[in-house]
């Protein structure tokens, strides 16, 4: 069977994300969103003379998909893999999500689950702004503000736990207590201790009693300079990869050492890489040779106050069904149900049996096993085979389920969808197998799975296949560098490069970004598109009031990028308009490249860093997992391009070798491990003005281009309103969001600030965009999806509303009759 339809497909963002930014190295396959319903015929009543059959065995529909590795720990407190994630997209279900309202027009609609209504009270609840000790824009009082802090969030009264047992308030409020116990210090209560949607009185409450240890950021200077260094501690793990090491008695070096311990720690207790806390301070000391990356490596440590009762954290119950939610800083009412998106819920009695209190921590194996599981959502987990099988089942006591009166459980929207409620989650069973892409790919031609992801290869072959679904994805893949002259001349004595000190040069680094083709390098990729930018096409200011906002198509964002690439438009120009100077953007431009090389060259020399003619070899951290071929056939296109440049400019030959099998690549370049990695940042697709922190917060997120510069310190003008307005970088990154300064202000000044900094941040060519990624899967001719329209806001409808064309025992009927091997060419 052939088809010839591609479904070309814009937009992808999993809601979950919208406030996280992360960066990209997960090679699980993308999600799919499984569907709605068949109508099964009632059986026929028996003659009364003859005796009744027995009734006919209930239709099932089961969804097969895989995974390179199962979820292992799906507690909502402390899961940390998509593979512990998806888990829980099965077995419970949030407060509210999306789903689609019109499909033909694209429009959304919130949908209550977890909860039946939630209301913005601020106005109401005043007292409780100053009872938990909000964060309030500076010059505003209590009394003067009127919503964006404080929810109300009514409980939907028919909820259950797999066991029939009612939810309550008191399970909310437990398992928020739970969450932020300072004796546990879970993972997960990162996203309820900081950030847009954080509980008011949250991390006092969890970090009380311990000691935190806090990077020294802004407070560089006052802590260096005035030598008040009694309080500062040593990021070892982080600067000298110091995990695992000992010192003379045989003790491992804990991760942060004070800076006046003289005990000497080294990798094999023998003096082997020997240091000492005050030994490593010499490197960032005023005047050491790594006095820019103190920000990065140097910490204080923060004790909190003991004894903060729970009851000081915003989070209480008013009634069995309804809790109140005090926000730490201003959200919007959107952005809120946004984060409600997900929950903390936890059953109290599996949590508690699980809890183990030998340790350091108290820690509890709740979500580990199906034992140790409580469901409520749609699903629950029936088996589980560690490192090869995952099968979920209906959840009976789900609220949503009803009996059809033939045995089968059956749901129903209980909103309308294109003006009529619609069967949901036609679904009755999920099974996840642990396959590699090759077996993945067998199977499903088999028509033993309802989804396969086709490697970059094999994407051509299925080109014009009907069933392929290629959709972007927030994520920017780039080159991140080390530009570091010490740190590359270090790489070129021991870590088998050779003049890498190249990329110290900005003409260099700039002239190997023009000399990418970039459509030409996204063919060896599985499907990915070219980019130009940090921020791409999926990025939207104000998705909620205007769904066509998108940052990208903006005027600021558009001028930045022409302003980047140096292209000229209006009157007698080669481009009328912004719009039409912009669009001709490709990002390869070997003319300017060539011209470029030859400067870089010239001033390489000049400064004594590199003998023209001499060969150039750098190792580039490409991925976490091993090599392909994909990854081959990429790597042997950078070298083409970049070669391309070089030629007659007075380097010599350059070797870019790709390598596999790096833990943290992203850690490893600031390292010194690699003066170049791969990688990507993506997500708060939905509010771009925070994005710049990934690059430009070190007291937030781990800079990839930490050896490059300080931007804690460096200044960055802005012009706002005509006036110039000047900060550190990091001090911009934030300002738009949170209690930042322009958090507030209109749309046109934020994408003024946003455009500015993304145009001068690229201008530094620490970070070369190349694609941004996408997700393509080939879905089964057993499913369909609600809608083949995809809308950011609620897919294609997702498993909620996903179609069988086919129950289990047609579908087989189906396969036989194709030999047991299925086409989608």
């Amino acid at each position: 069977m052939s088809k010839n339809l591609s479904k070309l497909l814009a937009l992808v963002l999993a809601l979950a994300m919208v406030f996280a930014l992360a960066a990209c190295g997960s090679d699980a396959p993308a999600t799919v969103n499984p569907p709605a319903e068949q109508p099964t015929e009632a059986p026929a009543e028996a003659p009364a003379e003859t005796p009744a059959e027995a009734p006919a065995e209930p239709a099932s529909y089961t969804y097969n998909t895989y995974s390179s590795s199962l979820g292992n720990n799906w507690n909502p407190h402390t899961w940390e893999t998509n593979a512990d994630d998806a888990v829980n997209s099965y077995i419970t279900s949030p407060f509210v999500t999306m789903s689609i309202l019109d499909s033909e027009n694209g429009v959304y609609q919130w949908v209550y689950e977890m909860a039946t209504e939630v209301n913005d009270v601020t106005a109401t609840h005043q007292e409780d702004l100053t009872k938990y000790a909000v964060v309030l824009p500076e010059g505003v009082e209590a009394a003067d503000v009127t919503d964006g802090y404080v929810f109300e969030i009514k409980l939907n009264p028919d909820a259950k736990w797999q066991n029939g047992e009612a939810i309550t308030a008191d399970d909310y409020i437990y398992s928020m207590q739970q969450l932020l116990a300072p004796e546990m210090h879970n993972y997960r209560a990162n996203l309820y201790v900081a950030g847009e949607s954080a509980v008011a009185g949250g991390a006092a409450y969890y970090y009380q009693g311990s000691t935190a240890y806090l990077p020294i950021g802004v407070e560089t200077s006052a802590y260096l300079e005035n030598g008040a260094v009694e309080d500062l501690f040593v990021d070892t793990w982080g600067f000298w990869g110091a995990e695992g090491y000992v010192d003379a008695e045989g003790n491992e070096v804990p991760q942060y050492v004070s800076v006046l311990d003289e005990v000497a720690y080294s990798a094999d207790g023998a003096g082997e890489d020997q240091f000492t806390g005050a030994s490593l301070y010499e490197y960032f000391a005023p005047g050491g040779p790594y006095e820019s990356y103190a920000p990065e490596y140097l910490f204080v440590a923060k004790t909190y106050e003991e004894g903060v009762p729970f009851d000081t954290v915003g989070c209480y119950k008013v009634d069995d069904y309804t809790i109140v939610y005090v926000n730490q800083t201003h959200i919007d009412f959107n952005y809120f149900l946004t984060s409600l998106t997900s929950t903390w819920l936890v059953y109290k009695d599996l949590y508690e049996a699980g809890k183990d209190t030998s340790g350091e921590l108290v820690t509890t194996n709740y979500g580990t096993s199906p034992e140790t599981t409580m469901a409520y959502g749609p699903y629950m987990l029936e088996s589980m085979q560690a490192d090869k099988q995952m099968v979920f089942v209906q959840n009976p006591n789900w609220y949503g389920w009803e009996d059809d009166g033939n045995g089968n459980l059956v749901s129903y929207t209980n909103f309308e969808v294109d003006g009529e409620k619609k069967q949901q989650y036609q679904t009755t069973r999920v099974v996840i197998d642990v396959m590699d892409d090759n077996a993945a790919k067998q199977a499903f031609l088999k028509g033993e799975l309802s989804t396969w992801s086709p490697n970059a290869e094999e994407l051509v072959t299925y080109a014009a296949s009907d069933q392929l679904y290629k959709v972007d994805e927030t994520y920017t893949m780039s080159f991140f560098f080390n530009t570091n002259v010490d740190m590359l001349k270090a790489m070129d004595e021991s870590k088998g490069n050779t003049n890498s000190v190249v990329l110290s040069n900005t003409n260099f680094r700039k002239a190997f970004s023009l000399s990418i083709d970039r459509a030409k390098w996204v063919t060896a990729t599985s499907g990915y598109k070219p980019a130009f930018s940090l921020l791409n096409s999926l990025y939207f200011y104000d998705i909620y009031n205007d769904p066509t906002s998108s940052y990208r198509n903006s005027d600021q964002a558009m001028q930045a990028i022409v302003n980047l690439y140096g292209v000229e438009y209006g009157e007698g120009k080669a481009y009328a308009t912004l719009k039409e100077a912009h669009d001709s953007i490709n990002g390869y431009n070997l003319t300017e490249a060539k011209n470029l090389m030859k400067t870089a060259c010239g001033e390489l020399v000049e400064a004594g860093l590199y003998k023209e003619g001499d060969p150039i070899v750098i190792r580039v951290g490409y991925k976490k997992g091993a090599l392909d071929s994909a990854d081959n056939n990429q790597m042997a296109l950078m070298n083409e391009f970049i070669n391309a440049a070089v030629e007659g400019s007075g380097f010599g030959t350059v070797t870019l070798e790709a390598v596999g099998n790096i833990d943290n690549r992203y850690a490893a370049v600031p390292a010194g491990e690699f003066a170049i990695g791969y990688g990507a940042w993506g997500g708060a697709a939905f509010y771009p003005f925070r994005n710049l922190q990934v690059y430009c917060d070190p007291d937030q997120y781990d800079i990839n281009e930490a050896a490059d510069w300080d931007p804690t310190t460096e200044q960055l003008t802005i012009e706002i309103d005509g006036q110039p307005v000047s900060m550190s970088w990091q001090a911009w990154s934030g300002a738009l969001v949170g209690s930042g300064p322009y958090a507030s202000a209109d749309f046109d000044t934020k994408l003024d600030v946003l455009s500015q900094m993304e145009e001068l941040y690229l201008a530094k060519y620490y970070r070369i965009p190349l694609a941004g990624s996408t997700a393509c899967e080939l879905l089964s001719f057993k499913n369909s999806y609600y809608t083949e329209e995809y809308n950011i806001m609620y897919d294609f409808g997702g498993l909620r509303l996903m179609k069988y064309n086919y129950n289990d025992a047609e579908w087989a009927d189906f396969v036989a009759s194709q030999g047991g091997e299925l086409h989608y060419e």
